[in-house]
């Protein structure tokens, strides 16, 4: 005779409480993949129906196109602007120029545009800023001084440390535009080289910008588009002019991206490219955890500034995936020494994590990041505190978010 009876963990009675708990487990699973797992579906769903089109982007001899300028932000050293300029400037684009914003003295800019233009002598313009402006944000002006040198149509915004994967990469984002007077924004994607990450936290640093890409790239296919990224993005030259520049934003040293596009674009005027050739990825060496922990903070800082919805969702998401946690445990924890609601918890869990690994791997295949199995329900449980945690930490840098600091 056993001194204890296993039968007695299933006879027991189930109280209402944990009824209660496995019917809001499987109500807040339900709502958390709603709230934060439809811009996964969106964002897998278009860069799949994008894959492939730059097999499919053809130029009729003849045939009308936009103008494009290309503004490229400058701060590499003369060998690696080189080797960024060689598929740079053959792109297959039939109509487009580049306009070098470079960061350093007339001298120096001066000796660069010249041995420039004398291999590049059609499509090239080279200009700079000098390293003496200060009470600025620093690729604002060199966003103003390149565009005001543009004479396309549409501009393209980049920097010179974004690796570039294809010769089809301008013709894809401007594809949008051509033959369309509807579309005037066009958001690509760029995402740091995640090579350059390193740490314990490294695959959760790679997650953390797979779900921020995914939020609002995916609200801006669903027509509510409040931010861009200004590595891949393009826009047409007169909305610039139309919109006085960042003459708004002047006191801040960011902005050019997420606040400017929330001011020109619409639900009816703007695109989304995320083709595979389209997607660039920015290169900052040994600086890449410093500059990802800075990009992490001045969205943080501007996102104050945009509209709510968005990040309302995404925290009605985090809590909806707290509360079926929660309610997982409750529901085990008060019925015992009945197993039954133990057993059904864990495998409500189980299919909200199965599904939710699903899509997020669709979703970070399509953008190039980190294809996570187990490790996401942590971190998706994580990253409100983590987000918190940055938050206190980097308080006393917001400072650095404006000009006059």
């Amino acid at each position: 005779m056993y001194p204890f009876d296993i039968t007695a963990v299933f006879k027991s009675e189930i109280n209402d409480a944990a009824w209660i708990c496995l019917a809001l487990l499987c109500g807040s699973a339900i709502l958390a993949i709603l709230a934060r797992f439809i811009p996964f579906i969106r964002t897998a769903r278009t860069a799949a129906a994008q894959t492939g089109e730059a097999d499919l982007v053809a130029f009729e001899p003849g045939e009308k196109l936009p103008k494009a300028s290309v503004i490229v932000y400058c701060f590499s050293n003369e060998e690696a602007l080189a080797d960024y300029l060689e598929i740079l400037m053959n792109q297959d684009y039939p109509d487009y120029e580049v306009i070098l914003v470079n960061e350093g003295s007339y001298d120096v800019s001066t000796a660069l545009a010249e041995r420039l233009q004398e291999k590049y002598p059609c499509r090239l313009y080279v200009t700079f800023i000098p390293p003496e402006s200060h009470n600025l944000s620093r690729r604002k002006l060199a966003l103003t001084v390149g565009i005001k040198a543009a004479h396309g149509d549409v501009v393209v915004t980049t920097a010179s440390n974004c690796i570039i994967p294809s010769q089809q990469w301008l013709s894809l984002m401007m594809q949008p535009f051509i033959g369309s007077d509807r579309t005037d924004v066009v958001l690509g994607y760029a995402h740091i080289n995640f090579e350059n990450l390193h740490g314990a936290a490294k695959w959760y640093k790679e997650f953390d910008a797979t779900l921020t890409a995914c939020q609002w790239l995916g609200a801006a296919i669903n027509h509510y588009p409040y931010r861009g990224d200004s590595f891949n993005l393009a826009y047409r030259r007169h909305l610039f002019f139309e919109q006085k520049g960042y003459s708004k934003t002047l006191h801040l040293m960011n902005g050019d991206d997420d606040l400017f596009i929330n001011d020109i674009s619409n639900r009816t005027n703007t695109d989304v490219m995320i083709a595979p050739d389209a997607i660039l990825t920015y290169d900052y060496g040994e600086a890449g955890n410093r500059i990802r922990n800075d990009l992490k903070e001045r969205y943080q800082f501007t996102s104050l500034m945009l509209p709510r919805m968005p990040f309302l969702r995404a925290g009605f998401g985090s809590a909806m995936q707290w509360t079926a946690t929660a309610c997982g445990i409750v529901a085990s924890v008060v019925s015992l020494p009945n197993l039954i609601p133990l057993i059904v918890a864990c495998a409500l869990l189980a299919v909200l994590n199965i599904f939710e690994i699903l899509l997020y791997r669709k979703a970070a295949r399509a953008l190039g990041s980190v294809c996570l199995w187990w490790a996401l329900p942590f971190f998706l449980l994580w990253h409100p505190i983590g987000n918190f945690i940055f938050k206190c930490q980097r308080r006393r840098q917001r400072k650095k978010n404006f000009t006059f600091a």
